[in-house]
């Protein structure tokens, strides 16, 4: 647990800046992927949901989330998931999941570019219930994301590394590498098609599992829809393209509200 406030504690030393360097600060807008992180300081409501379709079932996951500047380039987050498990050999089961708290620093911005680069930690606390498969799980994730804007055009990727802290499983505990890249191109002021590419590598896990040392590649397809002002729809299906998978497909989606 100490290990978890540390790294949570990394961002907000990074982002203790002069005033003048904060008041200065102004964030570069990029338009709201499904899977990678966006380089940008939020204050929003959000409402997701991802539904899985597996060999062993159907889960879904509905989150809400809140998403505020503590200082100019300094945000933090707070995510509560409730989960939903629908197995194909047993019986569904649903409840409160495993809490996220991340914390984001912005530490480069060029506006002359219209790019900008930031670092952060998110924590998985293990509120969910273990025995019913609804989380349990401590993990600790930094990660680093980066966006540019040409034109109509948004390029993002962010690289993130998981730690898992309690694993449920005899063996060493998981880490996964994932990386991922996203482009976006504003069809319109309302209307913006996506498309992502994401990898993720289980670097160590128990010797049996079946995912250890593979690399599973998906694509996820979508778009944003802005359908009030301050308001904007996501929506996509990410597709495995690789053998290694953990779902068949998964359908994302969330609403935002800036406020």
């Amino acid at each position: 647990m100490k290990l978890v406030v540390l790294l949570l504690a990394v961002p907000a030393l990074l982002a203790a800046r002069p005033a003048h360097a904060q008041n200065d600060y102004q964030n570069v807008s990029f338009f709201y992927p499904l899977r990678t992180r966006r380089p940008v300081i939020e204050r929003e409501l959000e409402v997701s949901v991802e539904h899985a379709k597996s060999g062993e079932g159907r889960t879904t996951e509905a989150a809400g989330a809140i998403e505020l500047p503590i200082l100019p380039r300094w945000q933090v987050e707070l995510e509560v998931p409730l989960v939903f498990n629908d197995p194909d050999d047993g019986a569904s089961r649903g409840g409160v999941g495993d809490l996220r708290l991340e914390t984001k620093v912005a530490v480069w911005q060029s506006l002359d570019w219209l790019s900008q680069v930031a670092v952060g930690v998110e924590g998985r606390l293990p509120s969910g219930s273990e025995r019913r498969g609804l989380g349990g799980e401590a993990e600790i994730e930094p990660f680093v994301s980066g966006g540019i804007a040409l034109g109509d055009f948004d390029l993002l990727a962010s690289v993130a590394y998981e730690f898992n802290l309690n694993a449920n499983v005899p063996g060493p505990n998981e880490q996964e590498l994932t990386a991922s890249a996203a482009g976006g191109w504003r069809v319109t002021r309302w209307f913006a098609p996506l498309v992502e590419l994401v990898t993720v590598t289980r670097t160590r896990a128990a010797p049996d599992d079946e995912l250890r040392g593979k690399t599973r590649v998906t694509i996820v397809p979508g778009f944003n829809a802005k359908l009030l002002p301050g308001t904007t729809l996501r929506l996509g299906v990410e597709l495995p393209l690789t053998r290694a998978r953990t779902a068949e497909y998964t359908i994302l989606g969330g609403f935002v509200k800036e406020f």
